[in-house]
């Protein structure tokens, strides 16, 4: 009798796996779908044009942080290139060293050549940069770029041959939404990890 009580049990155990391997791979055809379908919305916010404002928007962050990255990549290097003697061939024993009183005195003087040196809002270009003035004078003109582009059409902008429903949320909805929804299939394909493990144990 009790050899019976362990087969029905054994049944019993073997059928519950096989309904809890069948529902951990019925969970995960869902998931699936809804991962699928958070990268179908996402997919659409990364591809969909802006409204047009909030396209203006946008190019005055791209100019904010073309005037930034300048002010990092070339103006700073060029006025350390200046302080630290790396301007002055005649003077290598000194680069790395701040200007002396002496070399100073030299430079100004012009005993160190021309002033090529004190090129450090376009160092070592042969054309001129428009991120200069970006850089140094941005909150200066940036009303008066914003005024140019308001008095611009919305086909200067391309939005001619655009229709409505290739436009998708503003800047900042946007950014959040494709926050939320990266997040959403972050945890989504976790739940499915899990589920994946749990099934490769009951196998």
């Amino acid at each position: 009798m009790e050899n019976g009580n362990q087969f029905d049990d054994a049944i019993s155990a073997y059928e519950n796996i096989k309904i809890l391997k069948q529902t951990l791979k019925s969970d995960n055809e869902a998931i699936e779908l809804e991962i699928a379908k958070a990268k179908k919305e996402l997919a659409w916010l990364q591809k969909a044009y802006l409204p047009l404002q909030d396209l203006k928007d946008g190019i005055m962050e791209i100019l904010t942080i073309g005037a930034e990255s300048y002010e990092m990549a070339s103006i700073r290097p060029g006025i350390t290139g200046l302080a630290v003697n790396a301007a002055w061939g005649s003077k290598s024993e000194q680069f790395g060293s701040p200007l002396r009183y002496e070399t100073l005195e030299d430079a100004l003087s012009g005993k160190l050549g021309d002033h090529t040196a004190c090129q450090i809002f376009t160092p070592q270009k042969s054309q001129f940069d428009d991120r200069v003035f970006l850089s140094l004078l941005f909150k200066t003109i940036e009303p008066t770029l914003r005024e140019i582009m308001e008095r611009m059409t919305p086909e200067e902008f391309g939005y001619g041959g655009i229709s409505p429903n290739e436009i998708g949320p503003g800047l900042k909805e946007r950014r959040e939404m494709i926050r939320v929804i990266k997040e959403n299939i972050h945890e989504l394909e976790l739940k499915k990890g899990a589920n994946v493990q749990k099934l490769t144990a009951l196998s």
